[in-house]
């Protein structure tokens, strides 16, 4: 495998940089909110006192040439990161899912229909939702966060019909909002000895996740598919990463993925 250099491009409310000590994005399934950290260099500290929680934050990164990653978001948080730099810490855009809530009842309608009513008022697209064909006769959201009345809607297709939602998760992907057991859509990578396989620690617990590191697989999110190829374990399939870990820093570039037993959203 050729490795490039990679691109890095920050912008911080109305600050931009090219570069960045330290970068980090991380997606987990069974999270709703997509974050990222990004270290920038502020030896003066006029960075620091301009940026404030609400800013907006966009994070591009991957190989010089090739396709760019991208992380769109508002910064949470500012730490010191040292004597000439800060941290920005940033939720991505399903914080909306969280800081916009709902007070509503519905009768006797599809529940597919309330779940993209629901959904529809994060403002954010809604690309799939993949739940059963069921109505409710009445169910009532009393000021409770969007994606905490989807969690309520889902408990109440369990119990009232008996269907078994625990592989869903919920999650922001290129196309949109998903509900959905299924995966995110996109190319399948492919992490083999040889090639890109750094190191690869398999779970030794019951129902926890493996670990694998590969150098930076700029795309890559979580619910996607990702192939591995292990020789030296002798593991050869296609898993679906349940959390995707991003770090640049000048000593290198890295993607860990953790997959395994697929608990849904938690």
């Amino acid at each position: 495998m050729e490795i490039t250099g990679v691109d890095i491009r920050v912008q911080v409310g109305t600050f931009e940089a090219l570069r960045a000590p330290r970068a980090e994005v991380i997606s987990r399934r069974r999270a709703v909110v997509t974050r990222a950290e990004v270290e920038l260099p502020d030896p003066e500290g006029t960075l620091q006192a301009a940026i404030t929680v609400g800013h907006d934050v966009t994070l591009a990164f991957g190989y010089r040439g090739g396709p760019m990653q991208q992380f769109t978001g508002t910064v949470d948080g500012i730490r010191q990161a040292g004597p000439d730099s800060v941290t920005v810490l940033a939720a991505g855009r399903e914080l909306a899912l969280t800081r916009t809530t709902l007070t509503e009842s519905f009768h006797g309608e599809p529940v597919a229909t309330v779940a993209r009513r629901i959904l529809e008022r994060s403002g954010l697209p809604v690309a799939e939702v993949a739940i059963p064909d069921v109505t409710l006769p009445h169910i009532v959201f009393a000021t409770v966060p969007l994606w905490r009345a989807v969690r309520q809607l889902a408990e109440s297709i369990q119990r009232g019909h008996g269907h078994d939602l625990s592989r869903h998760a919920l999650w922001l992907g290129a196309a949109g909002l998903r509900w959905s057991a299924g995966d995110e859509p996109g190319p399948l990578y492919t992490v083999a000895t040889g090639e890109n396989l750094i190191t690869h620690n398999p779970a030794t617990a019951p129902g926890a996740l493996s670990e694998v590191e590969t150098v930076l697989l700029a795309g890559l999110t979580h619910s996607m598919q990702f192939r591995l190829e292990d020789a030296r374990r002798g593991v050869s399939g296609q898993f679906r990463a349940q959390e995707v870990r991003h770090v640049l820093t000048p000593s290198g570039n890295r993607t860990l993925i953790r997959y395994g037993a697929d608990h849904g959203w938690a």
